[in-house]
């Protein structure tokens, strides 16, 4: 069993623009924790506030790549973005060569469907917070899209995989290369992993980061784990090398500490 933390961090558009004196400026729902929009501006970069809705990010993103004469980098409804989180997937072959099935926390899903490019011959199994129906659209096909909440953030701790429902060009590609299974977390699960991460890993995650891992250790998955694969015998067999993807190091302290209490 293998966790695999990436070698970049979500905040690292922001130092790279401020190593290269390249202005920059993100767009951040007003909820975001203090720690990250801290984070951001230490780095350099102006921070716009918007409505915790698409919608607003959306119509703020564009008005304000107007208005400075920026190109609009979008997180994850982005062929280049989508290339470059790929890279993980890359990383993992070259380090674990012989993986079965590799988990990843599922937002707009830029990262999922740029790692199952980079690795088509693995299970690329989405995790996700509760409610979001990931599921629900792989089984039938279409991307479900429920106007009442779309537009609106997921309400789950894991306050940086909001986004409710894939964006148009990620959905392509989930079709044609995710696995069909989508295991979702509750808070309380995150918060469990987040603990484990920190007392016996070592590392420090924000709630997105601990999703995968809340996956990994959820009945749920040790359901699939058992259902196996089907190997080049014909045999079916239990899943042996599995990574599952540990992403985000921008905590809000205080919820860290209600995570590790919350599980004492």
């Amino acid at each position: 069993m293998y966790v695999y933390i990436p070698t970049y961090i979500s905040i690292f558009l922001c130092t790279y623009t401020c190593t290269q004196q390249v202005p920059c400026a993100v767009i951040v729902p007003h909820t975001t924790p203090a720690s990250k929009i801290k984070n951001m501006q230490r780095y350099g970069s102006d921070v716009i506030l918007c409505e915790p809705t698409q919608q607003a990010r959306t119509a703020t993103s564009s008005w304000e790549a107007a208005q400075r004469g920026a190109v609009l980098v979008h997180p994850y409804n982005d062929p280049v973005v989508i290339a470059g989180q790929g890279t993980i997937g890359l990383e993992l072959l070259a380090q674990v060569p012989h993986l079965d099935a590799v988990l990843v926390p599922t937002s707009g899903g830029g990262m999922i469907t740029g790692i199952a490019t980079a690795m088509p011959n693995c299970r690329i199994i989405a995790c996700e917070p509760v409610g979001k129906r990931l599921e629900d659209s792989l089984a039938a096909g279409t991307r479900i899209v429920d106007p009442a909440i779309a537009d609106a953030a997921l309400e789950t701790i894991a306050d940086a995989i909001r986004t409710q429902p894939l964006g148009e060009i990620p959905w392509v590609l989930a079709q044609a290369l995710l696995d069909r299974t989508v295991i979702s977390v509750t808070d309380e699960q995150i918060r469990s992993a987040m603990r484990i991460s920190l007392l016996e890993m070592k590392q420090a995650v924000e709630p997105a980061g601990a999703v995968a891992l809340a996956a990994l250790l959820s009945p749920a998955f040790a359901a699939v784990r058992e259902a196996g694969v089907v190997g080049h015998d014909g045999k079916r067999r239990p899943l042996r090398n599995v990574a599952a993807i540990i992403c985000g190091g921008n905590f809000d302290p205080e919820e860290l500490v209600r995570a590790v209490r919350s599980c004492t």
